[in-house]
């Protein structure tokens, strides 16, 4: 199918300020490329593009007092989500690379070491694989309540347990942690996604199995129709939208992705 996707914000920064742009996906990936796209800011003095330690791009500006703000937009061509296969093997920690290791660890957001106990009470006695993992997904979306708006971007991993209360980014974090602490790499994702309500930017979860990276997504029953990746990190702090290097109210911002004629 083919996607439109913009997304736009506008700040008001107090100073100078460096940022951090990430919302521009690589432009091909499994399951999708990138017709075209253009990214249009407010004018600043800088204005590089790179790729972090992720493999994420990313967009290094240097804004202005005042008023600043971008707007991106893009065509992409993109195949319907696949499900997690439920036979999909996990690896013994011996046969995981090097790239996938780092996500089997704790994080600042995902402390699969304090969540370890729950993990293995909960799922402890279920098959490794791609079947337990969903067992943890759907876990999660049965015993923590959406609710927009009720938490912040200081909210753990380990708060959402014991609080049972989020959004699609405690999904995600509370999903990975408790993957990681059955020794399942998993890393969080931002990505434009198709008919999220309401629309932003979506947080969801890959796994590493059977030697390939899946979407999870326990904020949905069943499978999200598209998902496209945006940037991928330990947590939520490796993939934010914007990063200031200082003070900057937020005063807008919208996301649109939806289905277009080839």
């Amino acid at each position: 199918m083919l996607l439109s996707v913009r997304a736009a914000a506008a700040y008001d920064l107090p100073e100078e300020t460096f940022v951090l742009l990430m919302v521009e996906p690589p432009l091909a990936g499994p399951g999708y490329n990138v017709r075209e796209e253009r990214l249009v800011t407010t004018q600043t003095s800088l204005g590089e593009l790179r790729t972090d330690l992720h493999g994420n791009i990313q967009r290094r500006l240097l804004a202005p007092r005042g008023p600043f703000g971008f707007t991106f937009t893009a065509t992409i061509d993109a195949d319907a989500n696949s499900p997690v296969p439920p036979d999909a093997p996990e690896h013994p920690p011996q046969e995981i690379p090097a790239e996938a290791m780092v996500y089997t660890l704790p994080s600042r957001y995902c402390q699969s070491d304090l969540l370890y106990r729950m993990a293995r009470s909960e799922f402890g006695d279920l098959a490794p694989g791609g079947g337990r993992v969903l067992a943890i997904a759907e876990w999660v979306r049965r015993r923590v309540e959406y609710r927009y708006g009720t938490t912040d971007a200081m909210t753990s991993a380990y708060d959402t347990a014991t609080e049972r209360i989020g959004v699609c980014r405690d999904f995600a974090h509370l999903t990975i942690a408790l993957c990681r602490a059955l020794g399942v790499p998993a890393r969080y994702v931002s990505a434009y996604a198709l008919g999220l309500e309401p629309p932003d930017f979506h947080g969801h979860v890959q796994v590493y199995l059977g030697r390939a990276w899946h979407n999870v997504d326990a904020t949905y029953e069943g499978v999200r129709p598209v998902l496209i990746p945006i940037a991928v990190g330990r947590d939520a702090a490796d993939v934010a939208m914007t990063t200031l290097w200082g003070s900057g109210e937020l005063i807008s911002q919208t996301v649109e992705v939806c289905e277009v004629e080839g």
